[in-house]
């Protein structure tokens, strides 16, 4: 805009100048009190000296306007700026907010140092990255440990660190070259590594680690490049069908070995409750056996016979019996 209105006021200087010759030759051809037409050689002059002048100051005016306008910028908050003159020449860096002053010949360079995400989902990078936008590319092949290929979505937000907007600029001289040229590529390469570490059955299961690790390798990577790892969200982790039929199968027999433990372990309570109960029965018939002593046996043995007989009943005794029963009416 600066080179625009510059042209704009040197186009201006001409017209100016041709507008003051016209205006010169009406005077010295009628004199200045000459009506501005084409009836006469001085009114000709005349028309076109006001109609150049006009020009002049329109283009002018136009010039010195642009080089107002440029002259302010706003910036927003989360946002830094870096400030570039005419010749590509880095002349400064504006992190404040509000209104901000400028030479006309210098441009703004914005960068946004919020936090931002970037999602890698779906096969062809059409899926949602759950702002309202599209992901920023495809989902990402891995190979685990036990040389497993699977597929990831993943999330990643992260944030420009104001301080080093310069030295990215200087380096990718925008935001989006330095998004798709550093920032993307970086992701799916540490994606793509991290699981070399993992066993099949960890990466389905240990999640958080996986995610962990991921984190700590991109803040590694990007600790003196200026950027800020917030956080790693692993969406899907995709593994091939048979992995996940196998891993099914795996579940689903662990836990009929548990339900066989349970039922096992079921029984031998149950057992051992039945030993208890017959230990106590035996403990309680021996105890029994050994308070009935003969004496005992024989007195309980008469006492039966005499109930029996005071109830009018008849009583056999064994042959050879001796006991005494004093049966009583």
């Amino acid at each position: 805009m600066f080179v625009f209105a510059l042209v704009l006021i040197l186009l201006a200087i001409p017209t100016f100048v041709f507008a003051l010759s016209r205006y010169r030759k009406a005077q010295a051809a009628g004199g200045a009190d000459v009506a501005p037409d084409v009836s006469t050689s001085a009114g000709g002059y005349k028309l076109g000296a006001r109609i150049a002048g006009g020009i002049a100051i329109a283009l002018a005016g136009v010039g010195v306007v642009i080089l107002a306008v440029t002259s302010f910028y706003t910036q927003d908050p989360g946002q830094a700026n870096v400030l570039k003159d005419i010749t590509g020449n880095v002349v400064g860096q504006n992190n404040s907010t509000g209104l901000q002053a400028k030479a006309p010949w210098v441009d703004t360079v914005t960068f946004n140092i919020r936090n931002q995400q970037i999602v890698f989902a779906g096969e062809n990078g059409a899926a949602s990255d759950n702002n309202g936008g599209t992901a920023a590319g495809p989902q990402i092949t891995v190979q685990d440990k036990d040389g497993v290929s699977s597929n990831i979505d993943i999330a990643v937000r992260y944030s420009i660190r104001p301080d080093a907007v310069t030295d990215i600029y200087k380096k990718f001289l925008s935001e989006d070259n330095f998004k798709t040229s550093f920032i993307e590529q970086d992701i799916r390469s540490v994606v793509r590594l991290v699981p070399n570490d993992f066993s099949t059955l960890a990466l389905i299961t240990n999640r958080g680690d996986v995610e962990a690790a991921i984190l700590k390798a991109l803040e590694a990577r990007w600790q003196d490049d200026g950027v800020s790892v917030d956080s790693i969200s692993l969406q899907e982790i995709r593994p091939p069908k048979a992995v996940v039929d196998s891993y099914a199968a795996a579940q689903q027999a662990q836990i009929n070995v548990t339900k066989e433990q349970a039922n096992l372990d079921a029984a031998k309570v149950s057992a051992q409750q039945k030993v208890v109960q017959a230990q106590a029965e035996a403990d309680a018939n021996a105890i029994l056996a050994a308070s009935l002593t003969d004496p005992i046996l024989r007195q309980r043995y008469l006492d039966t016979l005499k109930e029996l007989a005071a109830a009018g009943n008849l009583v056999v005794v064994p042959d050879g019996f001796n006991g005494l029963v004093n049966v009583t009416k």
